[in-house]
């Protein structure tokens, strides 16, 4: 019964939220595909430029094939676990899990940090939340093996002791405790972090590509769901204490919902929600590439391009690096920040190679802007290119290009552009209320690019 309801639910609405994504297109993705419908009747293949979450790409593939591309690999995870062949995934998961759970050698080594971080949260109930929020703070394995810690000298003792003990058990160096080692404490409680490691050495044995997707895809989910950040996103850790040095309200009570929530239970979900998405009866495409490899390789049934590209300085590596990182399992080097003379790795853990988009750079994106309308019409395709406006007189989060700035560039390859509007909206953020910069009411502007 539960299965029929997640089909029907999906069949009717032809929507699928994989991960907290910044400026997602969940609330106009009918306004998307009516706009794309008006001015490409052909129903040929669409492109997904940079395609993010793929929830745009999964609405569209329901009338017509399309393309997902996106030059993040978790964004080809998820793309493929939506849009291409839905395989059945193995029986039995949680119980593999569980049994991998009770043999393994990270779980021993990392048990004191467990409990340490148990009686913490217990405490925290009980009101005294100081513990708790130092770990929270200082309880990254990698920043203190790195760099030492600011932490209490119980919690310092502990992050020592477990990282001698992960090398003992030879698990330190590879990739076998890569959530425990750079996110766990941090992101998550350290058995979260373990319980993902036990996902990903699982998902690592699987041979069939596909079900590796799925079952990532699956992963992903659980994680964003579960992370226990300020709106779901991975641009910042918790800040537990005020800028007075005093603990935040509520900081407690989110950690608790969050870093009490059985993984393995939540993954299972996950894993059934993909394996009941419906085949499409088109053929599908998914690419993980740049999107000027994108459009120098399109299809020949391609005819319009859908563009969603950042327009800040925000780089979106930063709001998904610890899914990208799941998806390469890779162990990778951690960036370093320097403020007032001082080097230091970054608080977030954030991937030192992580990717710079040209679009993000102010030098940079006036060209890349022109090569993404010049290929474009270079392709022979339409054009749909998302925007967020935002008013220059107000304290506004600035565009590197402005609405100006972007029809002119359109108007030199395009003899025909539009501006379309659906209307009053406002983008999650992804922050607290009170962070919020001032955005435009009419908070997504497509323009329309037409042969």
């Amino acid at each position: 019964m539960q299965i029929s309801i997640l089909q029907d639910e999906i069949l009717r609405q032809e929507v699928f939220r994989p991960i907290h994504y910044l400026g997602s297109k969940y609330r106009i993705l009918d306004f998307i595909e009516e706009t794309v419908d008006k001015i490409d009747g052909s129903k040929g293949r669409v492109c997904d430029l940079f395609a993010g979450s793929c929830s745009v790409a999964f609405k569209l593939a329901h009338s017509r094939p399309v393309i997902a591309a996106d030059v993040q690999e978790y964004s080809r995870v998820i793309g493929s676990a939506l849009l291409l062949a839905s395989p059945k995934p193995p029986d039995n998961i949680a119980a593999a899990f569980r049994s991998l759970e009770r043999i393994s050698e990270l779980n021993h080594a990392i048990k004191p940090l467990v409990d340490y971080e148990e009686n913490c949260l217990k405490q925290a109930v009980e009101k005294n939340v100081l513990p708790l929020c130092d770990l929270i703070e200082h309880g990254s394995v990698i920043a203190y093996q790195l760099q030492g810690s600011k932490a209490s000298d119980e919690l310092s003792t502990l992050l020592s002791d477990t990282i001698k003990r992960l090398k003992k058990a030879n698990l330190f160096d590879g990739t076998q405790a890569l959530a425990v080692k750079y996110f766990g404490g941090l992101y998550f409680s350290y058995h979260q972090a373990s319980q993902i490691d036990s996902i990903l050495y699982y998902i690592s044995e699987v041979a069939d590509q596909p079900v590796q997707n799925l079952l990532l895809a699956s992963l992903l989910s659980t994680v964003s769901e579960a992370v226990n950040t300020v709106g779901k996103q991975f641009a910042q850790p918790l800040r537990a204490y005020n800028s007075d040095g005093h603990p935040k309200s509520g900081v407690a009570k989110a950690a608790f919902k969050d870093r009490t929530k059985d993984l393995f239970r939540e993954f299972e979900k996950w894993v059934r929600r993909y394996s009941d998405v419906p085949s499409f009866s088109h053929s599908n495409l998914v690419r993980r590439s740049d999107y000027i490899e994108t459009l120098d390789h399109l299809p020949s049934d391609t005819s319009l391009i859908y563009a969603d590209p950042p327009y800040t300085r925000d780089h979106y590596s930063r709001f998904y690096h610890v899914l990208e990182t799941l998806c390469l399992r890779d162990n990778p080097s951690v960036s370093k920040n320097t403020a007032n003379g001082v080097t230091q790795i970054s608080r977030g853990i954030y991937r030192s190679e992580r990717h710079q988009s040209p679009f993000c750079i102010k030098s940079q994106a006036p060209v890349a802007f022109e090569n993404l309308f010049k290929k474009s019409l270079q392709s022979d395709c339409q054009l749909l290119v998302s925007y967020s406006p935002f008013d220059e007189s107000k304290k506004s989060h600035p565009r590197l290009l402005t609405l100006t700035d972007l029809l002119a560039l359109a108007k030199k390859y395009y003899r025909n552009v539009e501006i379309l509007s659906p209307g009053k909206f406002s983008h999650s953020k992804l922050n607290h209320s009170d962070k919020h910069l001032h955005s435009s009411d009419e908070a997504e502007v497509l323009i329309a690019c037409l042969l």
